[in-house]
């Protein structure tokens, strides 16, 4: 019985391959090296190595930097809730909402001197000093609405005023477009504005020392009263004393409420007339 013929193009392959060792090995790094090549033909690219100091980089730039066209000159009121938890690139494109977001942090008690420093520097154009620091209000204030502002200037010399309403007084704010290493983004301008120190303490007075009367007003009260004493009592002991008669009779003491005293009539009780007879008369 015949046995049926090999594949024509696999059997020379195959008998060449197994023929020796040499051939073996020859053919399987053929084969490597041809999917190597066609890897690095049709692959995808390698993602290039982001080493934390280069991302670290990249985010700050992405987060602080401030596009020329995002700058406008269109005063949008804002609240202070409506820049509360935005970064400072996030307000740096408007002018009231760059003041706001000064106001927000200058108000805000919960940090140290040198943090609150740098909170409020991300606003200025320069690092506050000390003056702004002895400034600082030492107690809570409370931002009590939204921003009101105004561009004053023309050309490159435009700036916006916004006031931002308190418990302790507005807070009026300059800010102007300056030019940045991360681009042009809106600044408050120095000097900083700061609240009256004055006014602020004011918020922590309570209510009942200021309604209770003074001192002053409570110990007068008593030299006038025993002088009036002392001037009755001096009166009464140099006025002449009347001389009491013999035949003068007490009066009564007089009293224009009291009713006058019934007198008696001499004279037998009068009998009534009554309809019926009275028991025992007849």
């Amino acid at each position: 019985m015949a046995r049926p013929a090999g594949n024509p193009v696999l059997a020379p392959i195959r008998r060449w391959v197994l023929y020796s060792r040499t051939n073996l090995t020859i053919s399987v790094a053929a084969v490597l090296g041809v999917l190597f090549l066609a890897g690095t033909v049709f692959g995808e690219p390698p993602a290039p190595t982001r080493t934390p100091t280069t991302a670290a980089t990249t985010d700050s730039t992405t987060t602080t930097a401030t596009p020329a066209d995002q700058i406008t000159y269109d005063l949008v009121e804002v609240t202070e809730s409506a820049i509360a938890g935005k970064t400072a690139a996030a307000v740096a494109g408007s002018a009231p909402a760059t003041a706001m977001a000064y106001a927000h942090s200058y108000v805000d008690i919960s940090q140290s001197n040198t943090e609150w420093k740098t909170k409020l520097g991300r606003y200025t154009t320069d690092t506050p000093g000390d003056t702004i620091v002895a400034a600082r209000p030492q107690g809570p204030v409370a931002i009590t609405g939204p921003t009101t502002s105004e561009i004053v200037g023309t050309g490159g010399d435009r700036r916006a005023e916004v006031t931002i309403p308190t418990q302790a007084g507005d807070l009026r704010v300059t800010v102007q477009v300056a030019e940045s290493p991360n681009g042009a983004k809106w600044q408050v301008q120095n000097p900083f504005p700061t609240l009256d120190r004055d006014e602020v303490g004011k918020l922590g007075t309570s209510p009942s020392l200021v309604s209770d009367p003074a001192p002053a007003s409570r110990t007068t009260t008593a030299p006038s009263t025993t002088t009036s004493a002392t001037t009755s009592a001096t009166t009464s002991a140099t006025e002449p004393t009347p001389l009491a008669t013999s035949d003068s009779e007490p009066s009564p003491p007089a009293s224009s409420d009291s009713e006058p005293t019934p007198v008696p009539v001499p004279g037998p009780i009068p009998i009534p007339d009554l309809d019926t007879p009275i028991p025992g008369a007849l």
